[in-house]
C-alpha cells in the first residue's frame, strides 16, 4: 500500500527527477519543456509497472523498501504531475492555449487536448496522494480514483505518439525516445495481462 508519503522518499525521487532531465537538457541537448515531458512519461512509466509486478511477486513481511515498489506510488505520482505540470508552464508561456487546442485543422489540436486532459486528472490524483487526504476519502474510494492512472497513461501516450509518429511539428519523424515509448507502453500492457492471467490462473486453481 502507497497511502503514506515521506519526506526522504520525496527526495530520492526529485532527486531522481531532476537528475533525469539534466541528462536530457545538458548531455542530449534537448529543450527543457521536451526534457520535462520524457522524465514525466518514464515517471508514469515506473508507476503502472509496480502494480502487475508486485501481483507477479508478493512482498514477505519485513522487506525494505527497495524491495517494496508500492510504497514509492505515491511520491512518483506527485513527481510526475510535477514535471508534466512544468512541461506545460514552459509551453504555454511562450504561446497562448488557442493557439494550442484548435477546432478543426490536424492532429496538432487534438493531441495537446489530451495532454490537457491527463495533466486536469494527474493534478486531482496528486491532490488526493497525501496521507489525510487519503483518510478522509477512504481506502476504497481512493483506490477506485486512483484506477484512472491507467487512463492518464493512454491519454499521455496519445498525446506523445503523436508529436514523435503522426506530427510535422519540429523534427520530422520519431527520434529513440519515440521507439523507447512504444516499448515502454509494450512492457506496460505485456505485464498487465500476464498479472491478468496468474490472478484467473490461481482464481481456477482455488475454485477447483
Amino acid at each position: 500500500m502507497d497511502a503514506k508519503n515521506t519526506p526522504i522518499q520525496h527526495i530520492i525521487v526529485g532527486i531522481f527527477s531532476l537528475a533525469l532531465v539534466s541528462i536530457f537538457k545538458f548531455l542530449l541537448k534537448i529543450a527543457w519543456s521536451t526534457s520535462f515531458a520524457r522524465v514525466s512519461f518514464i515517471l508514469l512509466f515506473l508507476i503502472l509497472i509496480i502494480g502487475p509486478i508486485m501481483r507477479l511477486r508478493k512482498p514477505v513481511e519485513g522487506s525494505s523498501l527497495l524491495t517494496i515498489p508500492f510504497s514509492w506510488r505515491g511520491e512518483l505520482g506527485i513527481w510526475f504531475t510535477l514535471t508534466a505540470l512544468i512541461h506545460f508552464i514552459i509551453v504555454i508561456s511562450s504561446r497562448p492555449l488557442s493557439n494550442l487546442i484548435k477546432i478543426g485543422g490536424d492532429g496538432f489540436g487534438l493531441s495537446n487536448l489530451l495532454g490537457l486532459i491527463a495533466l486536469f486528472w494527474a493534478l486531482l490524483l496528486a491532490a488526493t496522494s497525501f496521507s489525510k487526504v487519503i483518510a478522509f476519502l477512504g481506502i476504497k474510494s481512493w483506490k477506485w480514483l486512483h484506477s484512472l492512472t491507467h487512463a492518464i497513461f493512454y491519454l499521455v501516450f496519445g498525446h506523445l505518439i503523436y508529436f514523435q509518429f503522426f506530427s510535422t511539428y519540429g523534427k520530422v519523424g520519431p527520434d529513440w525516445f519515440g521507439y523507447a515509448t512504444v516499448v515502454m507502453t509494450i512492457i506496460i500492457i505485456a505485464l498487465q495481462l500476464i498479472a491478468f492471467i496468474v490472478k484467473v490462473t490461481k482464481h481456477r486453481k482455488e475454485v477447483c
